[in-house]
């Protein structure tokens, strides 16, 4: 696989935009961006819920592997490594509440049952609401409709003006809309640093 930087400069695009309007600089900077990352991180989810959707599991086993947080290979998800010891106190507490699957209509339901879960445990927020929800969503079967704000993705959100805990897709710039709600989170987080940049010289 060819790993060598993305040289945006060099890459040559519709330079009137999706809409007609947008400059040539602004199209090509942000798209080339999200080029970058579907390189590196466009089947990630794919590889991922193949171990967090397993259909093998029961809804109490996949709760169990939701919220260890630990891939195949035993590996701790990085965004829960300094919270770990309290992910047990999560599962104690979606094993008491007693919620099966069909309770769950859409992501939206799952993630916010999820969210009043960790509010219940100290140190637990919302990365790792969203993080669990998106495991089991993946046995589900459900995949968020809007973006979820929290950590870096709030910060790679502000950088388009955008605030609060959700944003519908259509808040932010086409090229971002046609990642989905899942990547673009994911995307917001990654290169929110980058982001910055891509505005900047968006604007001159």
């Amino acid at each position: 696989m060819d790993t060598s930087p993305v040289n945006c400069r060099s890459k040559s695009r519709d330079s009137a935009g999706r809409n007609g309007q947008d400059s040539p600089r602004s199209v090509s900077a942000l798209q080339c961006l999200i080029d970058e990352y579907l390189h590196e991180y466009g089947n990630c989810y794919a590889l991922e819920d193949r171990w967090w959707g397993d259909q093998t599991l029961g809804w109490d086993q996949a709760l169990e592997r939701a919220w260890n947080s630990r891939f195949h290979d035993g590996k701790m998800h990085g965004h829960q490594r300094r919270v770990s010891p309290r992910l047990v106190q999560g599962l104690e507490i979606a094993r008491k509440d007693g919620k099966q699957p069909e309770a769950f209509e859409s992501f939206e339901d799952l993630h916010d049952w999820l969210e009043s879960i960790t509010r219940r445990v100290y140190r637990l927020g919302a990365v790792t609401a969203y993080d669990v929800a998106r495991r089991l969503g993946a046995w589900l079967k459900l995949e968020p409709s809007t973006v979820h704000l929290h950590g870096g993705t709030k910060g790679g959100a502000a950088k388009f003006g955008i605030r609060g805990h959700a944003a519908p897709l259509t808040a932010f710039p086409p090229e971002v809309q046609a990642l989905g709600a899942m990547h673009a989170e994911n995307f917001l987080c990654i290169f929110k640093n980058r982001l910055g940049e891509v505005i900047e010289s968006s604007a001159l």
